[in-house]
């Protein structure tokens, strides 16, 4: 199995302090660093939605959160100048990514309401990084009723990593993201 690596550092900055009210004064501070790896795999015999979420965990992390643009733009140079991973054998036209729609059953469709989708990892809760391919959720139900309830980064010849809904059924390539030590600092500000 193929395998290429990115790393991206996440930081922020986090401030403790008491409840909001006139005049109260700032307690304190805390600067906190999270580092993310991605790791970028081909497609396997197995590697459906959910099994590529199970895999992801069993290594200890989880499909990836595109969180903002820079991280998408790193993800989708990776699958561009690696040799090999930016060929159909490898993909199958998309990579998994942690975007998708839990609800069963599924009592309205995508293409009117595309905010049904969820991350599968909401850390830090603010994520709401989306980049639909053009005209895309599309929900075709045309091989499965229930529709297109998973989201890939979608590489078809004229599609070059923007998100698509696709069948949850189908073997992708996907993304597993880790959090790891980082190597700036975990200390109080002055």
């Amino acid at each position: 199995m193929m395998l290429t690596t990115i790393s991206l550092a996440v930081i922020g900055l986090f401030l403790v302090v008491t409840p909001v009210e006139m005049n109260n004064p700032e307690v304190g501070c805390y600067r906190s660093c999270r580092c993310l790896l991605y790791k970028v795999f081909c497609r396997n015999d197995h590697s459906t939605w959910d099994w590529s979420k199970d895999y992801c965990e069993n290594l200890g992390g989880s499909l990836a959160t595109i969180d903002q643009q820079s991280t998408h733009k790193a993800i989708k140079k990776i699958i561009k100048e690696t040799e090999g991973v930016n060929e159909r054998k490898c993909h199958n036209w998309g990579f998994w990514i942690g975007y998708y729609d839990p609800r069963d059953p599924k009592p309205s469709r995508h293409k009117a309401h595309p905010e049904l989708f969820e991350w599968l990892q909401t850390d830090p809760p603010c994520v709401q990084f989306v980049k639909w391919a053009e005209n895309q959720p599309n929900d075709q139900i045309e091989e499965d009723a229930g529709g297109q309830n998973c989201v890939q980064l979608w590489y078809k010849p004229k599609a070059k990593g923007d998100f698509d809904d696709e069948y949850c059924y189908e073997k992708k390539g996907f993304v597993c993201m880790f959090e790891e030590e980082c190597p700036c600092a975990n200390d109080s500000c002055e």
